[in-house]
């Protein structure tokens, strides 16, 4: 029984191993179409960098990016098994919602609950509470809805709903071996962040606004490029270490099983001899019997 009940846990593990492969995997293709989808945002800033560029084509190129927004957006939502693998724990939730990018202030005003969303300003977050935009940063003032115009240009701020990015940064781990357990998920915080999309709305605009400089936004997108390119890493560490732990379970399983067959299967060659020499002590015992008590006449005339 002992050795049933291992094979039935290794088998278990197995399967935890396929579902955190499919996971990682799936992963590590969204993020990479992020990588591709920025790396196309950097082509299109140096190309639009360039003075040649009439007013028609930088609009072109804004309309691109925009689709390119929309495009990561939805990659952030991706799911696996209608389970969204970018939100932790928090997997049945739908994290990005592009409704809520780039809200005017007029409509952050008409909000009923304004908790939780953010304000995009200068390269810094600031979270609305209180009735104020705050910072993490203590040395940043706040910022309330009175200074938009004044001290905040608009033009260089991105307002977000509260719904616009909810990402649940908690691991989602899974047991793939015996009290070994591997957060399988990527913290969708770390590619999709308020940081990134904000300066991608402000890359659009500014492929509008005739006297802004292009070129200055590349240093940014670098940077969310240098990010993801880390999380890229990340994935491939964990993917091999799920290899691994692929190969050690697959070698247990092996030893487990011959160990139970050892235990419980049948000497099929043994198991044939018992038979035939039981079976021939059956019919030498019949035919004893038989010549003992031999029939008469008498036992037909009955």
């Amino acid at each position: 029984m002992f050795y049933r009940t291992q094979v039935r846990e290794i088998e278990q593990f197995q399967r935890n191993i396929s579902s955190a492969q499919t996971w990682v995997e799936t992963s590590d293709q969204a993020v990479y179409d992020v990588n591709l989808a920025m790396q196309r945002v950097r082509e299109l800033t140096v190309q639009a960098s360039n003075d040649t560029y009439d007013e028609t084509q930088r609009a072109a190129v804004a309309e691109e990016i925009a689709q390119i927004i929309d495009h990561i957006a939805d990659v952030g939502n991706t799911q696996v098994n209608k389970k969204y693998i970018f939100n932790g724990t928090n997997a049945g939730d739908k994290p990005v919602d592009q409704a809520e990018f780039d809200i005017s202030i007029e409509q952050f005003t008409e909000m009923e609950d304004r908790n939780g969303a953010v304000l995009y300003y200068e390269g810094n977050v600031y979270v609305w509470s209180d009735g104020v935009f705050s910072s993490d940063n203590e040395d940043l003032p706040d910022i309330s809805i009175e200074d938009f115009g004044e001290s905040v240009d608009p033009e260089q701020a991105v307002l977000f709903g509260p719904n616009a990015i909810q990402m649940n940064g908690e691991n989602v781990n899974l047991e793939l071996m015996k009290d070994v357990e591997i957060p399988v998920n990527v913290n969708g915080n770390d590619v999709f962040s308020h940081e990134m999309f904000g300066d991608l709305i402000l890359l659009q605009r500014a492929m509008t606004d005739e006297g802004a400089d292009i070129g200055s936004h590349l240093q940014t997108v670098d940077r969310h490029m240098d990010d993801i390119l880390t999380v890229e890493a990340q994935i491939g560490a964990k993917q091999n270490r799920i290899d691994l732990t692929e190969a050690r379970m697959d070698q247990q399983f092996v030893t487990a099983t011959r160990i139970m067959s050892d235990n419980e299967d049948a000497d099929i060659s043994a198991a044939i001899i018992n038979l035939v020499i039981h079976e021939s002590v059956l019919n030498a015992s019949l035919g004893a019997g038989a010549r003992i008590m031999q029939p008469s006449l008498m036992d037909f005339l009955r």
